[in-house]
């Protein structure tokens, strides 16, 4: 008899979600959302990372979460790479960050600076090596989707490197 109940239960259940499923007219936007790509140049400042390069590519990449921990700004994961000679990633910081908005320009596009807190994987050796590290900056909107972005790195030593640098970027939020 339990059986039955259940069976009848979870038949119940997939019955009334795919009457209200096929209630839906919208399609499934495929698009990307709350993505922002960002591309620029890291400059070291600590000697253990100038003594590979004096200056790396910086390739970003950031998730703009929907819901903000802090109420007026912005909420996002951040993913960055340095590379040096694009042989291989240098560092990878890897964050969780706030946005705040400090106000608009005479034509309407806003200021922000950020703060962030998060992991950095370095690899200067044929080893890779972790340490937590935080990230902070400030940027414009030049566009209705294009940022500048000025940022600093700091992160604690690994694998006797530290990743720390200051990066000028400019990005594409989609």
């Amino acid at each position: 008899m339990r059986r039955i109940i259940s069976a009848a239960a979870i038949l119940t259940a997939i019955g009334v979600s795919a009457v209200a499923s096929a209630q839906s007219t919208s399609m499934i936007d495929a698009s990307p959302n709350n993505i922002t790509i960002r591309a620029g140049v890291a400059l070291p400042i600590d000697k253990s990372l100038s003594n590979v390069s004096n200056t790396f590519t910086d390739v970003g990449l950031e998730y703009n979460f929907n819901n903000s921990l802090i109420k007026g700004g912005d909420t996002y994961l951040s993913v960055d790479a340095f590379f040096f000679n694009f042989n291989g990633v240098v560092a990878y910081p890897v964050a969780i960050n706030q946005r705040f908005y400090t106000g608009t320009n005479p034509a309407g596009r806003r200021s922000y600076y950020f703060v962030g807190l998060g992991m950095t994987w370095t690899s200067v050796t044929d080893q890779t090596f972790n340490a937590i590290s935080a990230r902070g900056g400030m940027g414009i909107e030049l566009g209705p989707n294009i940022i500048a972005e000025l940022t600093g790195y700091i992160a604690n030593e690994a694998g006797g490197t530290r990743a720390n640098a200051i990066t000028i970027n400019l990005g594409y939020r989609f």
